[in-house]
């Protein structure tokens, strides 16, 4: 009997220290686990540079995730995804006949995202103003605006419900020596994305110069152009 007596003891200890709380360093306990200490710490060798890929090492820290279910992990590293430019010949794009608005697409940038982030779109593109055939410099004096902006998609269709990073420029000359030299817009844009596969819809816009058939031009976007895309996962 006492025996019996002695397991039952020792099996309620068990259980209570299963389902009460562990103390390290500590004989009083105020969470699940209560690691004491001023430099108390955690090490997960799972984590670590030699077992995790996404562990690079060096005297950098890494981001830790948690997912729906608890489950730690390390987060991948922000940084650029991509930086180039991205128009191999330049692109014409007209007003309408009467100087109206008129747009079409530069390029195409995909990307993809394994994890949540803010991603930072920032481009840089060249526009020269010509008459609307593109041989002749512009002198009429008329005030010319090109517009550019970017349309975000899913890695082959844009999704032309919201356009981001709006910027223009306006142009005007009335002398026979007009400059050669480009002007530019330039943007950059932070945009809060989900894990997924990705595309930038470069676009360029022409307006303006007054309503008339003469007025009509055409803006040719490239010849200085970039595009970088940087992530900060979150």
């Amino acid at each position: 009997m006492k025996n019996i007596k002695v397991f039952i003891v020792f099996s309620f200890a068990c259980l209570t220290n299963v389902f009460g709380q562990v103390g390290i360093n500590t004989a009083d306990p105020q969470e699940a686990l209560h690691i004491a200490g001023s430099d108390s710490n955690i090490r997960i060798e799972g984590l670590n540079n030699a077992n995790n890929a996404n562990n690079l090492g060096g005297v950098n820290n890494y981001n830790m995730m948690v997912d729906t279910n608890g489950n730690l992990s390390l987060g991948l590293q922000s940084g650029l995804l991509s930086s180039e430019s991205k128009l191999p010949s330049t692109v014409t794009v007209q007003s309408t006949a009467l100087a109206g608005l008129n747009s079409g697409e530069l390029y195409q940038e995909n990307f993809t995202l394994s994890q949540r982030a803010l991603v930072v779109i920032t481009y840089n593109v060249a526009i020269e103003f010509k008459s609307y055939d593109g041989s002749t410099k512009l002198k009429d004096g008329r005030a010319k605006i090109a517009h550019n902006y970017f349309y975000i998609g899913n890695g082959s269709t844009a999704d032309t419900s919201k356009a981001y990073g709006m910027t223009s420029i306006v142009y005007s000359n009335y002398i026979d020596d007009a400059a050669d030299d480009s002007v530019y817009n330039s943007h950059s844009e932070i945009i809060s994305l989900e894990p997924g596969d990705y595309s930038v819809h470069m676009q360029g816009a022409v307006f303006g110069g007054g309503l008339t058939t003469e007025a009509a031009f055409s803006g040719i976007f490239g010849n200085g152009d970039r595009l970088d895309i940087s992530v900060i996962y979150l």
